[in-house]
């Protein structure tokens, strides 16, 4: 069991080493991009919800992988507060895979990382991948449709 996920974190970063080649090669727009899809990750993981639902569009419809059904923003919030309010993230990593900016639309697949700790002091190792759709009104890129989730093993 050791020995798998010693493997599943070695290909976990061999692909990471793989995607930093590339982000080296991203335009000016593509950077700008990913850099709001870190600082939005970073307010939900410094517990910074309104900051965090700032980075979200009101018309927003996201499918994670384990859900029946697309969720609204209204949705998207009352899961973000339950999450952060039981779990801590104790490391993670997000990893571009690709970006593409056309206009005011982009759309960017990735994959990440994360380990979190409960209130009881049990840690979680995750992983896995997201495609993310943002819109950029009033210079600001938001989320306005994403799918994803964590990869099985």
């Amino acid at each position: 069991m050791k020995i798998l996920h010693v493997l599943r974190i070695a290909a976990v970063f061999i692909i990471g080493m793989l995607c930093s080649a590339q982000a080296a090669e991203w335009s000016t727009e593509q950077a700008e991009v990913w850099s709001a899809i870190e600082a939005c990750d970073g307010h939900f993981k410094a517990k910074r919800i309104e900051a965090a639902m700032d980075c979200i569009h009101e018309d927003f419809s996201g499918w994670l992988n384990s859900e029946p059904v697309p969720r609204g923003k209204d949705n998207f919030e009352k899961i973000s507060k339950y999450f952060i309010s039981t779990r801590d993230v104790v490391a993670g990593e997000l990893r571009p895979i690709d970006i593409l900016v056309y206009g005011n639309f982009a759309v960017v697949h990735y994959f990440y990382i994360e380990v979190t700790k409960d209130e009881g002091g049990n840690e979680d190792y995750s992983h896995g991948r997201w495609t993310d759709i943002l819109i950029k009104e009033g210079g600001k890129w938001r989320w306005i449709a994403d799918h994803g989730g964590d990869s099985p093993n």
